[in-house]
This record gives structure tokens, C-alpha cells and sequence, in this order.
């Protein structure tokens, strides 16, 4: 697909001249009787169905399947619980989302997943700012000489521990996509961590990759679930995002899940997984239960929709000497309003035990960072949250997100310290699809 020739037809098509179109129209309907000169109306009405007009994003259709394309653009202030700022920058994120299509129906393909961000829950990376040498000058003081030993030990194989500046593109997930049986899709390489109904609060981050391969059925009529799935693949690598750099580990497994879903019409979503984890370079695995229920409630006029999400992990041991990880448990609420299409506005508050770093495994940021797999705007802890989005343009909305922890003694006794006790981010997101792409129009 040529770009420049896209670019035209698209400024070809929001000129305020409209030319093609008002041909189109003039030439399929009638005008208005006029007063000074009566038209004769026809009898019989045409009933012929009209194509779409010509257009770019058809023929572009058949070949691809465009998610997501957007550029954003964000501040960010972060302090940790001492006080000390932990971020103080400029960031920007690059994501492009989609399929390749080998056939028109979409049965087969590739699907892709590129975006900035060097590490596994990062997508933004910074341009401008920085500094985190007073927050890690902070927790190193607070550290024990053998956790400043286990620093030394593994920092060394983590070269990009903090170092998200830049704005490379990763190819995050590529994979191969088959439905030979309508409902039944298999895939295989680089993919995403299927969630069900829990977001990246309960779950891992919406940046987060693995490799492997998912057999997915949604065939409702015949097995009353919505959705069944079955993963099997290597989740690691957090600081190597591109796939191609880590397409090694297609012959290694040490994650595995099992998910069910259930849709009630369009109304509630409810989900389930057992999750069954041996973490990157740590000598033990996690058991974790996750559901979560997601319900549409406008009647009521007060929100728009309910998440309530929750995950048990089950089991407990020892990672290293004296060093051990607990079950534990946690959940999040999450309630959402549209407000005219003028504002939307996300809140909640949620409650993450400070074992969840432990997915990281045997990990500076994990054991001396407190820094978790989850959304990095969620991390451990309790805290509450809000997510204001405005609609500037078509194209382009300001968003932010605001938390903070609350009453969270438990979590600070735990761990030398949290990073992210008060997050702050605003900025721009720019839909590259919607600006480009233009709706068909029909007759």
C-alpha cells in the first residue's frame, strides 16, 4: 500500500469541495419539486442495493486488519513513597495493531503487534527529563548487605533495568493465525497474554508479550461458554521486546493457562483462568485464580459500566535464601461513565499484595524496585485511581491518570519501598486510523 497515494485520497475525500460524492448523490436520487416549475415523480421506487463508494480502506480491508494506530505523547510525574520522585518525564508511544490476511474472510494470517517501549510493561519511552538516582540512591539505602549482593549478582544481565528512552519500535508479537474450523483458531510466535474479563490490574500489563501458542474456541451453541482457551508458551525476556530477538524460546514453556468466558447477550461478561507460571530465572512456580465480571449498568444512570476483578495465588515458598514468596490475593473495582461524549471518566481502587512482584522472578526491579507485571500504573499496594479522557477532535483526545496508595502500611513493611505511591500522567493520544481512514460512504 503506497502512504503518499493513501494520503491523498484521504485529503481527497475531507475536501469541502466533496466533488465525487455530490455527483454520486445527484446522480442517484431525485432533487427536491420545485415550486416554479413541478418535476413529474416516478411511480415505482428503485430498490438496487449501492456498493460503497471507492474508497482506500476497501481494498485496503482485504488484505489487513488495521486494530489500532495511534501515536501519544504524556508527562509523568511519579514519587515514591518516601517522597523521592521516581519519574520525572517526557514520554511517547508509538502502537500499531493488527492482522495480515492471507484470505478475505480473515481465517488465516499473521497478526503483529509493534510499539515503543524497551521493556515487557513499558510501552512509553521518554524523550525529555528523567532521573531516577535519588529514588534508587533511597532504596539502596534501606537495603540489607545480602540484597545488595543479590543487586550486584543479577543487574549485570538485566541491561535494560530503567533505560526506556529512545523511540525504537519493537515487533512485540508476530504470529501465525489459522481457523480451519469455523470458531476454532489456533495460533503460533510472538503473542499477547489473553486477559479474559480481568484487566492489567489483576492480570499482567497490556504491554506484555509471550512465546508460544493459544488454541482458542468460541463455539457457544455447542459448548454454552463463550469463549474456551488453552496457552502454552515462554513468558520472560522482559527486557527484550522484539520478538525476533527471543524467537528462541518458541521451544521452551514455563507459562501455561487455562481460561473460560462467558458473554450473557451484551450485557455481562464474566471469566475465569488458572494460570500455572515458573517465572524468568526463579526456581519455583505460581498458581494463580483469576475471574472477574464486567456489566453494563446505564439505567442506572450513575455508571455506565462495572469491573470487579480479582486473582488467588495459591501456593508459597522460598526463591533464594531467606527470601521467600507467600499466596496471597488481591481484586480491583473499576466503574466507568460517558458523559455525552464530551468526557469519559474511569475510577477505582484497587488492592494488589506486595508478593505479586514475584512474577517477575529473581529481579532488581522485582526485589529492589518493587516494580510488578502487572500495570505498571497499578504496581502493588492499595490505591486509588482516576482516568479522565476528553475528546478534543476526531482524532485527537487528552488523557490522564491519577493514583494514589492509601493506608497501605502492610505494603511498605513488605518491601523496601514503592515506587509508585503517587502516579500523575497527562498528555495526548492521536488516532492515526481515524485521521487517515475515512467511514464508506453508502447511498
Amino acid at each position: 500500500m503506497n502512504i503518499s497515494k493513501a494520503l491523498v485520497l484521504a485529503a481527497l475525500t475531507l475536501s469541502p469541495a466533496l466533488c465525487f460524492g455530490q455527483q454520486f448523490t445527484s446522480s442517484s436520487a431525485p432533487e427536491a419539486p420545485s415550486a416554479a416549475k413541478p418535476i413529474p415523480v416516478k411511480s415505482t421506487l428503485s430498490t438496487k442495493v449501492t456498493a460503497p463508494l471507492p474508497g482506500w480502506e476497501s481494498s485496503l480491508d482485504r488484505w489487513l486488519d488495521l486494530n489500532s494506530l495511534t501515536y501519544a505523547s504524556r508527562y509523568r510525574s511519579t514519587f515514591d513513597d518516601d517522597g523521592a520522585r521516581s519519574f520525572n518525564q517526557g514520554q511517547q508511544r508509538i502502537i500499531a495493531n493488527g492482522k495480515f490476511k492471507f484470505d478475505k474472510e480473515g481465517r488465516y494470517g499473521i497478526g503483529f503487534h509493534l510499539s515503543s517501549g524497551r521493556y515487557f510493561n513499558w510501552a512509553y519511552a521518554d524523550f525529555i527529563g528523567g532521573g531516577q538516582h535519588q529514588f534508587i540512591n533511597n532504596v539502596e539505602a534501606k537495603m540489607s548487605p545480602y540484597q545488595l549482593y543479590l543487586m550486584e549478582i543479577v543487574a549485570p544481565y538485566q541491561d535494560g533495568f530503567f533505560r526506556s528512552g529512545g523511540g525504537q519500535v519493537y515487533l512485540r508479537q508476530a504470529f501465525l493465525s489459522a481457523e480451519p474450523v469455523p470458531g476454532i483458531t489456533a495460533e503460533f510466535g510472538g503473542i499477547g497474554i489473553n486477559h479474559g474479563v480481568n484487566s492489567e490490574a489483576t492480570s499482567y500489563d497490556d504491554d506484555g508479550y509471550m512465546s508460544g501458542e493459544r488454541l482458542t474456541i468460541k463455539r457457544p451453541k455447542q459448548l454454552w461458554l463463550s469463549e474456551i482457551s488453552y496457552t502454552r508458551g515462554y513468558l520472560g525476556d522482559l527486557y527484550t521486546p522484539n520478538f525476533f530477538a527471543r524467537g528462541q524460546r518458541l521451544s521452551r514453556s514455563n507459562y501455561w493457562q487455562v481460561l473460560g468466558r462467558k458473554d450473557f447477550g451484551k450485557r455481562i461478561a464474566v471469566s475465569t483462568d488458572y494460570t500455572y507460571s515458573a517465572p524468568e530465572a526463579a526456581p519455583f512456580v505460581l498458581k494463580t485464580i483469576r475471574e472477574a465480571i464486567l456489566a453494563d449498568v446505564h439505567e442506572s444512570k450513575l455508571f455506565d459500566k462495572v469491573r470487579f476483578e480479582s486473582y488467588q495465588r495459591i501456593n508459597q515458598g522460598e526463591y533464594a535464601p531467606g527470601i521467600a514468596w507467600f499466596d496471597g490475593k488481591g481484586y480491583a473495582l473499576t466503574v466507568s461513565r460517558d458523559l455525552k461524549k464530551r468526557l469519559s471518566l474511569e475510577a477505582g481502587f484497587a488492592n494488589i499484595d506486595p508478593d505479586y512482584i514475584n512474577n517477575l522472578g529473581l529481579n532488581v526491579q522485582a526485589l529492589v524496585l518493587g516494580l510488578a507485571v502487572n500495570g505498571d500504573q497499578y504496581g502493588v499496594g492499595k490505591r486509588y485511581f482516576v482516568r479522565p479522557t476528553i475528546p478534543l477532535t476526531k482524532a485527537i483526545s487528552f488523557t490522564g491518570v491519577y493514583s494514589h496508595t492509601y493506608d497501605d502500611a502492610e505494603t511498605r513493611a513488605h518491601s523496601l519501598d514503592v515506587w509508585n505511591a503517587q502516579n500523575l500522567t497527562a498528555g495526548f493520544v492521536f488516532d492515526v486510523k481515524k485521521a487517515l481512514f475515512h467511514e464508506p460512504r453508502t447511498k
